[in-house]
């Protein structure tokens, strides 16, 4: 290689020289370039890589906050479906139910006397006890048919409490003083 350049002139040495500097930089600047742009690609890649997970966290979020604003929403709705159709209305007092009552002892056929009434809050202003004591008497196969009916009611109206007073005293005789509790609410 020195005979070839040894064999030059020194105007063409100068040439290639300058050529051979020109290349070599030209080298010099592709590879820093190059290697540059390749590190700038592998950050950017991974930078993407980050946002889209990040995406797709925020996706999985998102569909977790409206399926749970759903429920939230159908158990709103189930609330009022469970307001119209179980409890009673505060404004509606005492007639609702009584009217109830009349209604469950006439399907099972029997009558009932001394109805006493009471009243308790469970939530101040918004959600009401109501208790409904009264006597009644007959064969044990009507007293069946009462707890049954009450049982089926839609309303939630249930048997809190039965005191047995005369059991026995005839054959399938029964006396006792049933206490139902029922719900109001405040729309």
């Amino acid at each position: 290689m020195k005979d070839l350049i040894s064999r030059l002139e020194d105007r063409e040495r100068k040439t290639v020289s300058t050529l051979a500097a020109v290349f070599g930089s030209a080298i010099i600047l592709l590879l820093v370039f190059g290697v540059r742009a390749r590190l700038d690609a592998n950050r950017a890649a991974t930078r993407r890589a980050g946002i889209e997970t990040n995406w797709r966290t925020s996706e999985r979020n998102r569909k977790a906050a409206v399926e749970e604003w759903e429920k939230w929403t159908r158990a709103e709705a189930d609330i009022r479906d469970l307001r119209r159709t179980w409890f009673y209305d505060m404004s509606e007092g005492i007639r609702a139910i009584r009217g109830d009552i009349g209604e469950v002892l006439a399907k099972a056929g029997v009558a009932a006397m001394d109805f006493n009434y009471g009243e308790s809050d469970v939530v101040r202003d918004r959600l009401r006890r109501v208790t409904v004591r009264f006597a009644w008497g007959g064969t044990y196969p009507a007293f069946r048919k009462v707890l049954e009916t009450l049982e089926t009611h839609p309303r939630a109206l249930h048997v809190s409490k039965i005191v047995f007073r005369n059991i026995g005293g005839s054959p399938g005789y029964v006396e006792a003083e049933i206490t139902l509790e029922g719900y109001e609410v405040h729309e």
